[in-house]
Parts: C-alpha cells; structure tokens; sequence
C-alpha cells in the first residue's frame, strides 16, 4: 500500500484494522497517524484520552504485556479505540520477539470486532524492509494481517510546493531553482527540511527580503560534509547523474576545494564497501555500526545503500575515486575530474 492509497482511504473515512508504517520518510508517518487518530477518537471528545494508547520503544525495548492488555480493552463511550506503537529500532528486537509481536497482532486480526484501530511505526533506519522481490521476513508476515504502508521520500516538485507554503507563511516566495538548491544541500527529508525552512525563512524575512535567493540559503543551512558526501555518493550509486551533478555544482559555488570534496566521496564509498563485506558475511548492521565507530541511524542508512551494489562494484568505485585524484593532482582541472567520476566517463 502507497501513502497515497493511505491518503485517500482517509478521505473517505475508511479507517479499519491494523496498519504498519515504514520507510524513509518519518514526518508523514507521524502526520498520517494524527489524521488516523482525528478520525478515530477525535480532538475535542472529553472520552478521547480514554481510547487512545500511546507506547513508544526504543532501541531492544518491547512490552507484550501492555500491548496485549490495550488490545483488549473496550473502547469508552465510541465506536472504536486507537493504540498507536513507536519502534526507535525495530530491528534492535531479537527475532523471537519480533515473531511474538507478529503472534499477538495475528491473534487480534483473528478475533476482530472492529472496535481497534493500530498503527506500528518503524523509525526510518530502524527497520530493514528488504527488497520488492525479497521482503524482510517481518514486512512478509506483517502483509498477512496489517496494512502495510510504505513512507518514500516525496518527489522534488512536492516537495517544493510544500516548501513554499512553508515560506509563505513568513511571506516569502520561493522560486523553484531556490527550492532544489535546498533539497540538494539538505536531502529529502521533511524534518531536516522543516527545520531548515524555519531558519531561512525568518533570516529572509529579518532582510526585509520578499524571495527566498540562494544567498538566504547558504547562509543559513546546517548540514555536515559527510552529510554532503554521502548524498552525492549515493547519487552516483544510483545512477542519478543529473541529481549528482546538482550536488556537485552546489559545491562548486561554493568554492570548495575539489580534492577535499574527492577525499569526502571517497570515504564514503569505502564505508559503503565495508558495508557491502559485512552484508556478504550476514553480519547485521549494529556489527558494522559498532565496529565502524558510526551511531545506528547513520549505520541503516549505509546498510540500506550497499545492498544496491556488490563487492565489486564498490571496489570500482574506490578505483575511480583513486584515478580521479590522480587527474586532479596532476592538473588535469578540478572538478573536470569529479564530473567524470559522476558521469561514468
């Protein structure tokens, strides 16, 4: 099921059974889910508090017993009740649990009066889904009993509409160049970018500007250069050239140096390499997370991009970083070298 099939089910009201949210983009699962909860137990109903369960686990944490006595609690005065489950890290549970978990949902499925609305989100980086063709066991047995919602990253025109709204509440207009400017220095997701907009737009307002301009921007973005280099990296690995080149040109206005810039790319993809070995050893990501010195979230999201590549691959990759350096090391021209790199030439 696609947020978008979501979305209208809720136009129409239909909101039934148990749902799982997961995938990239956490700002959506949170607003879709207050949506679902506005329709189940309302706002303003002084009985609402009473319907509403709210239980969040963080990384290992897992509470049946809770879970379970919710599931069996008759709604209060309405037609139905929500329990609403947050996993910092679903995949920090051990598979006995995860396989308990699935149990106890499989068993309410079975005995459905209709009176339970559920939602499970998985935190983006916190739970592998595997791949279309091979699904992780656990999305495989949650499309059995659950209605199982993926939260992609929105496209780059919505989320530059989004954008603008944003700023439009500062009362500023955003151009749509200004809007992938920030969408290539940031990424795609909606809480960094929130965050982002807040600042540029109450700096632009402060200038008495009435456009947001790429000046606005630079001068107040957050983001870190692995950030940037991962990004770009991921650009390539993708096969996305005209967003890689995006990224790049971004760097090149800014006059960063080009060998810097390389050194960063590079890093990244020896770190997606060793991702890739330990992938091909069946050692999980809290191996490599801890063996890398990397936090978890950091460690999913380089998990989740070395499984779009072999050893080989990688291994390329590293050896035109190498030649790149050479090109430019030996006045070949700056970014001319990147460019090649980005391009495949």
């Amino acid at each position: 099921m696609t947020e978008n099939e979501l979305s209208i089910e809720l136009k129409n009201g239909n909101v039934s059974g148990m749902y799982f949210f997961w995938g990239d983009e956490d700002y959506m699962k949170n607003h879709r889910a207050a949506e679902i909860k506005k329709l189940v137990v309302g706002e303003d109903d002084s009985f609402a508090s009473f319907n509403s369960f709210d239980f969040t686990f963080g990384d290992g944490e897992l509470d049946l017993g809770a879970l379970n006595d919710a599931l069996l609690a008759p709604p209060m005065m309405m037609a139905q009740k929500l329990i609403t489950v947050s996993f910092a890290a679903l995949d920090s549970l051990k598979e006995k649990e995860k396989t308990a978990l699935l149990e106890l949902l499989s068993e309410h499925a079975e005995n459905d009066y209709g009176d339970t609305v559920l939602i499970i989100k998985a935190t983006s980086g916190g739970f592998d889904p595997g791949t279309a063709k091979r699904p992780s066991p656990f999305l495989a047995a949650a499309g059995k009993i659950m209605k199982c919602v993926e939260f992609a990253y929105q496209s780059d025109s919505r989320l530059v509409r989004w954008m603008s709204r944003h700023f439009g509440e500062y009362g500023l207009e955003l151009p749509g160049e200004v809007g992938q400017i920030i969408i290539s220095a940031c990424g795609k997701s909606m809480y960094r970018l929130i965050g982002e907009i807040g600042k540029i737009g109450a700096y632009a307002a402060a200038q008495g500007a009435k456009t947001v301009s790429p000046d606005h921007v630079y001068a107040c973005i957050s983001r870190t250069e692995e950030d940037d280099a991962f990004r770009l990296a991921n650009c390539i690995l993708e096969g996305n050239t005209g967003e890689a080149l995006k990224c790049l040109n971004t760097k090149m206005r800014k006059k960063e140096d080009p060998i810097f810039v390389l050194s960063q790319i590079t890093k990244v993809f020896a770190d997606l390499s060793a991702a890739a070995a330990f992938i091909a050893d069946g050692r999980d990501k809290a191996d490599y997370a801890k063996s890398m010195k990397m936090n978890e979230y950091r460690a999913g999201l380089y998990y989740r991009a070395a499984k779009m590549a072999d050893l080989k691959y990688f291994a390329r990759a590293i050896e035109r970083c190498c030649e790149a350096d050479r090109q430019i090391k030996s006045g070949v021209g700056g970014y001319i070298a990147i460019e090649r790199l980005v391009c495949g030439k």
